[in-house]
């Protein structure tokens, strides 16, 4: 079942980022122009507006991220489960781990791509990280995983004795909330970490200096990917 999802989620991926998808439908509807005329308009429209303004930032914000900022952290947790990741969450998941004398560091990552490839394997990349860091005893490396579910699949499967009992997870502010649904269909009890950030005020100049076209397109991708996954999560029943 796991493989199966996997294959066609990869295979699907190119689908599930709204850039790609509303100018694959704009090719098409060029071509039927003259009889498909306003829906072409209409969708050209979309195009400029959420390319001329960050909604993707906004709404990822409201509806994502915002529940998983500067709030505060469990204390007294026995695990921090880092689910992949680039060096910085590493190197953040480290220095968490400093504040708990206790706690140990799960790191749970992998290759995403339907042909692995090594060079970004984020397995390889915390133990090169970590081997001058930390010491063995601080933390377990789990099996290489391709995608979130099998990130804690993994993870269950390692604490199956329900060694670690309070554990936080560590991913993304905007990809927590997909994170914690996976976990509650795994019957995993997680407690999602908080990142701190500092309330920006916002500049019309500021905001004007880094205008990107790209940029504003780029932001509702993320939030288009994030929600398609999050919606056929809630219809997927699956076990370990």
């Amino acid at each position: 079942m796991m493989d199966l999802y996997f294959f066609f989620s990869k295979i699907l991926s190119p689908f599930f980022i709204f850039s790609n998808l509303i100018i694959l439908i704009l090719i098409v509807l060029f071509f039927f122009r003259k009889s498909l005329k306003k829906i072409f308009d209409y969708y050209f429209i979309i195009f400029i507006i959420l390319s001329l303004y960050p909604f993707g930032n906004f709404l990822d914000y409201h509806f994502l991220r915002k529940d998983f900022y500067n709030k505060q952290n469990v204390e007294n947790i026995d695990a921090i489960l880092v689910l992949g990741g680039d060096e910085r969450r590493i190197i953040y998941a480290i220095n968490t781990l400093k504040n708990h004398d206790n706690a140990k560091l799960i790191f749970s990552g992998g290759s995403g791509f339907l042909i692995p490839n090594q060079k970004f394997d984020e397995n390889k990349l915390f133990q090169n990280l970590t081997k001058n860091i930390l010491n063995p005893e601080d933390f377990y490396t789990l099996e290489s995983s391709r995608n979130t579910i099998e990130n804690l699949i993994n993870f269950k499967e390692f604490n199956n004795n329900n060694k670690f009992k309070k554990v936080v997870v560590m991913t993304s502010p905007a990809h927590m909330k997909r994170t914690l649904i996976i976990s509650e269909k795994l019957n995993l009890r997680l407690y999602p970490h908080y990142w701190n950030k500092e309330k920006q005020e916002f500049s019309i100049v500021n905001n004007f200096q880094k205008f990107s076209f790209i940029k504003n397109i780029r932001s509702f991708d993320n939030l288009f990917r994030e929600a398609i996954g999050i919606l056929i999560l809630k219809f997927m029943n699956f076990d370990n």
